[in-house]
């Protein structure tokens, strides 16, 4: 039998020098807005879908180029291999976080405060990245 392969993303919101991160319920850890892609839906779209579903927010993307800043695989238990897309998206600075269910807390967070998340390497080092995205 054939493991299990989910698309995903997972999505920056950056607003000035901070990305947005969250508490995950289930996961119990920091992370960025995500989810798994829904069937015939781009990479980019699902990354507009998730960040408006999870948080109420609209974020710009730009040109894919400019706003695709990685990729990366992980296990995800029993969901197999997560084929995971990385995305940053600008958000307004009046933005208001309106979470769904599957978190309760957030955080605006530096590259300082990156520094001290209790979260996976990864989550760190992508961003990172979001921070050093530029927008010229």
């Amino acid at each position: 039998m054939t493991a299990r392969r989910a698309f995903s993303v997972a999505v920056y919101a950056r607003r000035g020098n901070r990305v947005l991160v969250i508490e995950h319920r289930r996961l119990n850890t920091w992370l960025p807005i995500g989810g798994e892609l829904d069937s015939g839906e781009t990479p980019l779209e699902a990354a507009v879908r998730e960040l408006r579903e999870e948080t109420g927010i609209a974020g710009e993307f730009g040109a894919l180029a400019g706003a695709l800043i990685g990729y990366e695989e992980h296990q995800a238990g029993s969901k197999g291999m997560h084929m995971n897309f990385v995305f940053v998206a600008r958000v307004a600075d009046g933005a208001e976080v309106t979470p769904n269910d599957e978190f309760g807390a957030w955080r605006w967070v530096d590259r300082r405060e990156l520094d001290d998340l209790e979260s996976p390497l990864n989550v760190r080092q992508f961003g990172y990245l979001a921070l050093a995205a530029d927008w010229a």
